[in-house]
C-alpha cells in the first residue's frame, strides 16, 4: 500500500496485492461546491479520460470514468446527464441518478425531464431530451447530442422537424442523421405525436424549454449509475448469478451519510495481476475504508483512474483492462476549488 497527498485533504491510496491478485486505487476528499464536475463533451462522442480532462486545467487532481453507456451503438450515456446545473439528457419519466446538488453535497435520486414544445402559441409536452429511447411522444435533439448518429425509427411512423433560428426549415415523414443546427434543434415525433405535427412546415414558429423537475435542492451534477453497493453502511443482498460472482475491473462512487466527504474506486481486471472483484466485494472493500453510501459506475475496460502525481503531472494511475484507454462519454473529476469553464464547453 502507498499513499499520496494530492492536495490538503485530498489523499489516494494505491494498493497492489500480488498474493490477492489485487489492485485497486482509491481517492478520499471533503467536498463543497464545484469541488466535483462532470467531464464530458458531445454526448453522442466518446473520448478517452485523459482527453476529456485535458482542457480542465491544474485545479484537476483526479478524475474516473462516469455511467455506463451504450457502447455498441450511439456511445451515449445511459442515464441523464446534468452538467454545470443544466439537464442535456433526460426523459419524462423519473431515471435514478448519483451526483451532487447546488450545495455541492453528494446525494442519489431521480432525475426527470419538464419540458414543452411551442409550436405557434401551442405548448406540447416532451418525452425526451437527447434520447434513445424509442417510445412515442416527442424527442427533441440539441447540439448536446453531437455528430453521431440518433435511434432509428423502425417499424412506426414518425415526423421529424428541423428548427434554426427559432423557424422549422424543414418537415419531413420518416426521420434521418441530418446535421442538427447549432442555433436550433431538431424535434422527432413519433406515436399520437405525428398527427399533432403534421400540420408544422417550414416557416413555422418553434422553440423548447427542458429543466429539472423541481426539488428541494436542484442537481448541479448528475449522472446514471447501475446498483448501489452501500445504504447508509450496510451491503444489500445481490443476486447469486454469474454477474454477481465474477470478478471484473471496477468504478465506484462512495460519499459518507453528510455527502461531504467522497470515495473514488477504481479496481483493476483482467490481468496478469489483477483479477478484479466481484460487486459484493467491492461493496466490502468500500465499507473497510469507511465509505457509507456508494454505486457502481462503468467498469470493465472503461475503469480508469486519472490522478496529479505533479504540479505538472496528471497520469493514469491505474491499468487499463484493454491495455489502453477506452473512449467514454463522461467522466467524474474532483477539483481543488470550483473548476473553470473548459474551453469549447459551450
Amino acid at each position: 500500500m502507498e499513499q499520496y497527498t494530492l492536495a490538503p485533504g485530498v489523499r489516494l491510496t494505491a494498493v497492489d496485492s500480488p498474493a490477492r491478485l489485487l489492485g485497486y486505487r482509491l481517492a478520499e476528499a471533503t467536498v463543497g461546491p464545484g469541488s466535483l464536475a462532470l467531464l464530458g463533451g458531445p454526448l453522442s462522442q466518446p473520448r478517452p479520460l485523459s482527453s476529456l480532462a485535458r482542457d480542465a486545467g491544474p485545479a484537476l487532481l483526479a478524475a474516473v470514468n462516469g455511467d455506463f453507456f451504450d457502447i455498441h451503438g450511439h456511445g451515449v450515456p445511459l442515464g441523464p446527464v446534468i452538467r454545470d446545473g443544466e439537464l442535456l439528457k433526460g426523459s419524462a419519466g423519473p431515471a435514478k441518478a448519483v451526483g451532487t446538488d447546488t450545495t455541492g453535497r453528494l446525494c442519489k435520486g431521480r432525475v426527470q425531464l419538464v419540458g414543452t414544445l411551442t409550436v405557434e402559441g401551442t405548448a406540447y409536452q416532451l418525452s425526451c431530451l437527447n434520447c434513445l429511447s424509442s417510445a412515442p411522444g416527442l424527442t427533441v435533439y440539441t447540439p448536446h447530442w453531437g455528430p453521431g448518429p440518433r435511434p432509428a425509427r423502425h417499424g412506426s411512423p414518425a415526423r421529424q422537424l428541423t428548427v434554426s433560428a427559432g423557424r422549422v426549415v424543414d418537415a419531413r415523414t420518416g426521420a434521418d442523421d441530418r446535421r442538427i443546427p447549432k442555433d436550433g434543434f431538431l424535434v422527432v415525433a413519433t406515436g399520437a405525436a405525428v398527427q399533432a405535427t403534421a400540420a408544422f412546415g417550414p416557416g413555422t414558429a418553434a422553440s423548447f424549454t427542458a429543466a429539472q423537475k423541481p426539488r428541494r435542492r436542484p442537481w448541479a451534477l448528475a449522472i446514471g449509475y447501475r446498483g448501489t453497493l452501500l445504504r447508509h453502511g450496510r451491503i444489500p443482498a445481490f443476486r447469486d448469478t454469474p454477474r454477481y460472482r465474477t470478478r471484473e475491473p471496477r468504478t465506484a462512487l462512495g460519499w459518507d451519510d453528510t455527502g461531504r466527504r467522497l470515495w473514488l474506486l477504481v479496481v483493476d481486471g483482467r490481468s496478469f495481476y489483477s483479477a478484479g472483484l466481484t460487486i459484493a466485494q467491492t461493496a466490502r472493500l468500500l465499507q473497510s475504508h469507511g465509505v457509507r453510501n456508494a454505486v457502481m459506475l462503468d467498469g470493465g475496460g472503461s475503469a480508469e483512474m486519472l490522478a496529479r502525481t505533479s504540479p505538472r503531472t496528471l497520469r493514469i494511475v491505474n491499468v487499463p483492462s484493454g491495455g489502453e484507454e477506452r473512449p467514454v462519454p463522461n467522466g467524474l473529476a474532483l477539483f481543488t476549488s470550483p473548476r473553470r469553464q473548459p474551453r469549447g464547453h459551450r
